[in-house]
């Protein structure tokens, strides 16, 4: 099901901006919130919301990979799934060093 959810969110962002650098955009979103959720269920110190988040929201984009691929497969998602990082980073600095 979490696979679902994540690749209609990526088509969305596909169709409506037609813009890889907005999938980049909405991939380091997506892998931020799952790792500020994950902070959150095990530093909350409430069971019931800790284990409602850990239950329904993944601790990362790679876990739903792992979940779904293995063996060379995960390997290919996974160091595509680096690259849009280093993607991502280079959009980020050349935001930060180009704003005035």
């Amino acid at each position: 099901m979490d696979l679902i959810v994540l690749l209609v969110l990526i088509a969305i962002v596909i169709i409506v901006f037609r813009d890889s650098k907005c999938f980049i955009y909405c991939l380091g979103i997506i892998e931020i919130f799952f790792h500020a959720m994950n902070y959150i269920a095990n530093h909350i110190g409430v069971a019931e919301i800790s284990r409602v988040i850990t239950k329904y929201i993944p601790s990362s984009i790679l876990v739903i990979i792992d979940r779904y691929a293995d063996g060379l497969l995960y390997d290919i998602f996974a160091w595509l799934f680096v690259f849009c990082f280093f993607v991502l980073d280079y959009y980020l600095i050349k935001y930060f060093f180009h704003r005035k």
